[in-house]
């Protein structure tokens, strides 16, 4: 006879159910997940040039410690869901401006630091 036990040795994968969606698949899953505290939360990136761009429009106020919040409202970062990692590309415009800046950030790599 044609078919599946005609096939392939006559084998079937186990929990096949004749194409529709088997139990496993159909339940919710519930129990401990070990990886589910583990999760990278994607921070936004700020480059040291546009930020020196925006406080050469005279957005961002240097004598003022610059917060996540500051940064959002000039429109520097659209939108802040877990934090803001600063990353160093344009890093010589900063050093033009040649003062001090002071920002409270999620986190910064080592050259941009």
């Amino acid at each position: 006879m044609k078919g599946t036990y005609a096939r392939n040795g006559g084998k079937i994968n186990r929990g096949f159910e004749g194409g529709q969606s088997n139990l496993a698949k159909r339940f919710p899953k519930r129990g401990f997940k070990p990886n589910k505290f583990n999760i990278k939360r994607p921070l936004e990136q700020l480059n040291l040039g546009k930020l020196a761009y925006h406080i050469s429009k005279g957005q961002l106020d240097v004598t003022q410690t610059i917060t996540m919040k500051h940064l959002q409202d000039c429109g520097c970062v659209h939108s802040i869901k877990y934090g803001v990692k600063l990353l160093s590309k344009g890093a010589d415009k900063i050093k033009e401006l040649g003062t001090p800046l002071h920002l409270e950030l999620s986190d910064a790599s080592s050259s941009a630091i």
